[in-house]
């Protein structure tokens, strides 16, 4: 099972933001239809509903709940055997197709699941409207940028490969990155592309090598980088190398296409919702090592 990680605020019109130990009460209020009897407004449809807003334990403020869209049709494919044609037919439906998620207000963050029944862009756009017409609040949000701090990443996980992209370097950069960089004017490379992997059940690190170059240059803006790693009890994270286009954008409004952001993958878990406390105490242990309040490295 697939999550994607969000950093996210909710605010009120004048751009006050709301406390996050009022954030359950706020998402509670905001679950089914509204007082005349309607879901919350999203591309044309009022079909966006939230449900099944709940408490992991009491002494946290984190929550877990469901976003989804209530479908009142959907398209099959009739086969005539006589004919041998196939025809697409719309039949009606009452289903309410969803992604589960884990809030952790006081971090910030939010974990989506990222599945076939709801995208999970399409699943916080969705949140956005639901807040929006049910208690006049903006829930903001973006993939969260930590992600791609490779020494963060290399510090906190086993990270075992690194997807990178190296551009000409300014005289700003480190020793490192500047040694580099005329290592590549001098063979005439405009940019270098490549994959750094560590040996089967062992870990990159930055220990003034290669990778360190890498990651000085990150840091300074001349390079970038995804990777692939996991937690000590296995559960692995993905972060593509970022697009160039698409790095540190906010978009307030998202297709349903996934778009190439950090993945947590909880290999071989097939609960959905409700998720396990240990599942949930797994996730917000990666969010706390990602969560734009903490100090690089730590």
């Amino acid at each position: 099972m697939k999550y994607k990680l969000y950093e996210y605020e909710l605010a009120d019109r004048r751009n006050r933001l709301v406390a996050p130990d009022r954030h359950y009460e706020i998402f509670r209020k905001s679950i089914g239809i509204d007082d005349a009897g309607r879901f919350a407004r999203y591309r044309g449809r009022d079909d966006a509903v939230l449900m099944n807003v709940r408490k992991t334990n009491s002494s946290s403020s984190d929550f877990i709940g469901l976003i989804g869209r209530h479908s009142t049709e959907r398209e099959i494919t009739k086969y005539d055997q006589a004919r041998d044609e196939a025809d697409n037919i719309i039949v009606s439906d009452d289903d309410y197709p969803n992604s589960p998620f884990v809030c952790m207000p006081r971090l910030k963050m939010i974990a989506c699941v990222d599945g076939a029944k709801l995208r999970a862009d399409s699943a916080m756009a969705r949140l956005h409207a639901i807040l929006l017409s049910r208690q006049d609040l903006l829930f903001s949000y973006e993939s969260t940028k930590a992600a791609y701090d490779l020494r963060r990443a290399i510090t906190n996980f086993r990270v075992f490969e690194v997807d990178f992209e190296i551009r000409p370097v300014n005289p700003h950069s480190e020793e490192l990155g500047l040694e580099l960089d005329e290592d590549r004017k001098r063979d005439h490379i405009r940019n270098i592309l490549g994959k750094a992997k560590a040996n089967k059940g062992d870990k990159l690190e930055l220990n003034g090598g290669f990778l360190t170059a890498v990651q000085q240059l990150q840091k300074s803006g001349h390079a970038t980088a995804g990777y692939k790693a996991e937690t000590s009890s296995g559960v692995q994270i993905s972060v593509p190398k970022p697009r160039r286009e698409s790095v540190g954008k906010l978009e307030d409004e998202v297709s349903d296409t996934t778009d190439q952001d950090l993945q947590v993958d909880f290999v071989g878990m097939k609960q959905e919702f409700p998720m396990p406390q240990e599942h949930v105490t797994e996730l917000r242990t990666i969010a706390k090592h990602l969560s734009p309040g903490k100090a690089d490295g730590g």
